[in-house]
């Protein structure tokens, strides 16, 4: 029984670690704070002991683990809900009473809640961990057509990959901290999916090994502060339409494709399965109303994909 929960409890482990991303933006308002990362270092810490728990110290460590998931939560936020869900299926920590089929369902809702918000450059790694907790679930629940269609659907989580050649639109901005730029509640790592604009920027790509970037809209995004934390903001969005190109040349590498602007601008966008994409520092800039100098910055990764 205890084998049979580590292996489960592996699964739930990884996606603690990769799903626990809460820090505060570098901006002139707001003061770093480490409890998060402490309390995020703490339950990794907590699930290894757990992980190698005997029948003897399972009860103990179990308690141990459920206690720094709880820390986290009051620290950090569970944004998915997904470390509730362990707090809530390590129930009173005694093993004797697990239920392997519940576990192993709980499991696999939380594998796929983290690989549906994967974003482009973690989606392979997620959709494997979806998959683990899809074929464990087989394991212990047995088998059935649904399961076993979800694991048809994610086939072996490789890419598809597409040829350069043509048009590629800007689908998202993606972020390692969630924000609700909309002010509608929700928070997203993809802040494309929050703003009404840039929604037919693209790329294209021409045989004779030249390009033209389209630009036809542009954002200006201020905040204001309502809090001392650093996601307790609203976001004030204006989008200008506008007719803009920039031609470039291009080379492709394995997996990258260097893009040299006519006014000398050198870019490497990675080739990412069926998507490219290119990390911004700073690609998400939004300004203080209140003194009208203090910035929130965040690297956005962008992401293309072929139309």
């Amino acid at each position: 029984m205890i084998n049979k929960m580590h292996v489960l409890f592996t699964c739930i482990i990884l996606l603690v670690l990769t799903s626990c991303d809460n820090e505060p933006y570098e901006g002139d308002i707001i003061l770093q704070d480490i409890s998060c990362e402490l309390a995020q270092a703490a339950t990794i810490e907590a699930a290894g002991n757990f992980n190698s728990a005997t029948d003897e110290s399972y009860n103990l460590l179990c308690q141990a683990y459920r206690d720094a998931l709880q820390d986290q939560i009051d620290l950090c936020g569970d944004e998915n809900g997904v470390l509730q869900l362990i707090i809530t299926n390590l129930d009173n920590c005694n093993a004797d009473d697990t239920d392997l089929c519940e576990e192993a369902i709980v499991s696999a809702d939380a594998a796929q809640i983290e690989y549906e918000n994967a974003t482009e450059d973690r989606e392979e790694e997620l959709c494997n961990n979806y998959r683990e907790a899809i074929e464990y679930q087989i394991e212990v629940c047995g088998d059935s057509d649904s399961l076993q269609a979800i694991l048809d659907e994610l086939d072996d989580c490789q890419p598809v990959f597409v040829g350069l050649i043509g048009i590629w639109k800007l689908e998202a901005w993606n972020t390692d901290m969630a924000r609700d730029i909309d002010n509608d509640g929700v928070v997203t790592n993809n802040y494309l999916e929050e703003i009404d604009c840039y929604n037919n920027e693209t790329i294209e790509f021409y045989s004779n090994n030249t390009g033209t970037f389209f630009y036809r809209s542009v954002a200006d995004i201020t905040y204001t502060p309502n809090g001392n934390s650093a996601s307790d903001v609203d976001f004030f969005i204006t989008c200008t339409d506008i007719d803009e190109s920039v031609d470039f040349t291009w080379v492709e590498t394995a997996n990258t494709v260097e893009i040299t602007t006519v006014n000398g601008t050198e870019l490497s966008y990675l080739i990412n399965g069926n998507s490219i994409n290119i990390g911004v520092d700073d690609g998400f800039s939004a300004t203080s109303t209140v003194d009208g100098e203090s910035m929130i910055n965040e690297r956005v990764i962008f992401v293309y994909l072929k139309i």
